[in-house]
């Protein structure tokens, strides 16, 4: 059930579409030549092809949290009429969701593959760390998702309320900028606070992974950031699963 339910998802997402999964790659690169192009001239460094790689890696994994956290929000009210056929259990609809997020993101990787060529990148041994990176992002997106996917059985407002979290998060996180740029010209007393965003983490671990060095900035900002990640999956599951029964009464 959850393959098929991933397979129909992934289909139904690209159906009667012109440029149809191209379009994995079409938003994501519109989004990496717009901040990519901001980023090189407020940093103003030499290299403008590894500028827009360090932005690529980022907001790829910014998207792909962006995906799973609004579809998983939505996952339940979507696939309603799936509660008054045969019982089964709820947590395979978000995570049916997850896996035609992780599919998209998988294609859009192709872009980062390219800049990397471009680049003239080399290749660290710390790769072998960056799935795990991106499973990070994935836990991220579910924990947060099945939260406001419970949530969204009872008050529909989530669907407006989700994007705005987004959008915004989006400038509070390391995707533009590192997160040395940011701390450098924040008050000593906000690194805390900046560093509880549990994309912080995930997205300095996979810079790491990919181009080594310094990536991460602070190593006790960047294991706070991560245990935030597993605090939102422990209170999205646990609500996701106190209030499941109770679905059908509202859907």
């Amino acid at each position: 059930m959850l393959i098929n339910l991933a397979k129909r998802d992934f289909l139904v997402r690209y159906k009667q579409a012109f440029a149809g999964v191209m379009w994995a790659l079409i938003k994501p690169m519109l989004s990496i030549l717009v901040f990519g192009y901001i980023s090189s001239k407020i940093n103003n460094t030499g290299n403008t092809a590894l500028n827009f790689v360090n932005v690529a890696s980022a907001m790829l994994l910014w998207q792909l949290f962006s995906n799973v956290f609004n579809d998983v929000s939505n996952s339940i009210i979507n696939n309603a009429n799936l509660f008054s056929k045969v019982y089964f259990p709820k947590i395979i609809i978000p995570i049916s969701t997850l896996l035609v997020c992780l599919t998209d993101f998988l294609i859009s990787l192709t872009i980062l593959i390219a800049l990397f060529v471009i680049a003239g990148q080399t290749i660290h041994w710390h790769i072998i760390l960056a799935p795990l990176f991106i499973i990070l992002t994935m836990v991220n997106g579910l924990g947060m998702g099945l939260y406001f996917a419970t949530i969204n059985v009872k008050y529909r407002d989530v669907k407006f309320i989700v994007p705005v979290i987004l959008q915004f998060g989006m400038y509070v996180t390391p995707v533009i900028f590192s997160t040395r740029y940011y701390l450098e010209r924040m008050p000593e007393w906000l690194h805390w606070l900046f560093c509880l965003n549990p994309m912080v983490g995930a997205i300095d671990g996979f810079k790491y992974a990919l181009f080594g060095g310094e990536a991460i900035y602070n190593v006790n900002y960047f294991i706070v950031s991560i245990c935030v990640t597993f605090l939102f999956l422990f209170i999205g599951s646990r609500y996701f699963y106190k209030f499941e029964r109770s679905f059908v009464d509202y859907i």
